[in-house]
């Protein structure tokens, strides 16, 4: 081959390259992706808030309300020293109040917006007003909150971008039945079109941005595990099991705990596991073996070591990762359940009483 045609291969080769790319590009704005994932995102982050909210209600004078011990005036002072008050610190100190019927009504309308989010009622006004309140409610118990609660508030911070309410969701419902009446496009053709490519951008966005932050929890975990010398010979989830704070059923933990063999391939799995993440969750093969590998950890996180709803978030991210074609099968799946479930079963009559019956018929 010669040199001319070493380069004239490679430039066309080149551009083969950039038209893919470009047609690839050219894709996300006109398709938004995972649709169905974002709706069990939706679901699954509205639902987790607001059961968080129920369960938190005996307590939530202590955590968020003028019972606390972190006190309005500790708040303040806290914000200023943070540099957090600014144009926003409104805002931030939303819950700082000494008034329970002020905080009482804030309380009551985050729940009522955590279960309209979560039935997909107009979701593009409720995503924004459920961020809005999670942001208020993690300032707000700033020096109590958990891993839970920091992933719910990146969560709700997205789904602001995201076009949930596409599937499973009151919004959904509502423009089925209205799929036959015209519709009628105020701006324009080419301003409607805009408009669509522009919702279609921020989806796809925001989708990318969920995906990126589950792989970047995962893949910082496992940098800062190995740094650890129990993560390395393998006794980090023995010592987590017999540790008292993080046992749900002591004489659980300390029958799995007993078999240190067993412990120690759970911890280097869950290292590797988290490791190789990013780079398993996007081969079609191995793509539902790694997602099965995490979804089993965090059900042994919730269930050994106390943190359900840390484990629950987890695993509503990795939601994201999930294509159509899975929640299409799966919603083909429950359809396909549900009929057989309604379908009246036929009453068999025994064959004497049928004998019976045509006797009876003829003499008549």
């Amino acid at each position: 081959m010669t040199v001319r045609a070493a380069l004239a291969l490679g430039r066309e080769s080149a551009g083969g390259l950039g038209r893919q790319v470009a047609g690839r590009a050219r894709n996300l704005t006109l398709q938004p992706l995972a649709l169905y994932s974002a709706a069990a995102i939706r679901i699954g982050l509205a639902g987790l808030y607001l059961i968080h909210l129920l369960r938190e209600s005996v307590r939530a004078d202590r955590l968020w309300g003028p019972g606390s011990p972190f006190t309005p005036e500790l708040f303040d002072q806290t914000m200023k020293a943070r540099g957090w008050d600014g144009a926003f610190s409104w805002w931030y100190s939303l819950l700082a109040t000494d008034s329970p019927l002020v905080f009482w009504s804030w309380y009551a309308l985050a729940v009522v917006v955590s279960a309209l989010l979560m039935l997909g009622w107009h979701t593009r006004a409720m995503a924004p007003a459920f961020c809005f309140l999670v942001v208020a409610f993690y300032i707000r118990g700033s020096m109590a909150n958990s891993g839970w609660a920091l992933l719910s508030l990146l969560f709700a911070n997205f789904l602001v971008f995201v076009a949930s309410g596409r599937h499973w969701s009151l919004d959904a419902r509502r423009r089925a039945r209205r799929k036959g009446a015209s519709k009628f496009v105020f701006w324009g053709a080419e301003t409607e079109e805009l408009r669509r490519r522009m919702v279609t951008v921020l989806h796809n966005g925001g989708m990318a941005m969920i995906a990126l932050q589950v792989m970047v929890i995962y893949g910082s975990a496992a940098m800062y595990k190995i740094q650890g010398e129990s993560w390395r010979n393998g006794t980090a989830l023995y010592y987590s099991m017999m540790y008292d704070d993080f046992s749900t059923w002591p004489e659980l933990s300390a029958w799995v705990a007993s078999y240190g063999t067993f412990a120690a391939v759970m911890a280097y799995v869950t290292v590797f596991s988290q490791m190789l993440f990013p780079a398993l969750v996007f081969n079609r093969r191995l793509k539902y073996c790694i997602l099965v590998v995490m979804l089993a950890t965090h059900i042994g996180i919730g269930i050994l070591m106390a943190l359900p709803m840390f484990s629950a978030i987890t695993i509503v991210g990795d939601l994201v990762f999930l294509p159509t074609t899975f929640w299409l099968a799966a919603t083909r799946l429950v359809r396909t359940l549900r009929v057989r479930e309604e379908k009246p079963a036929e009453t068999v009559r025994p064959p004497r009483e049928a004998e019976v019956e045509a006797e009876v018929s003829t003499s008549a």
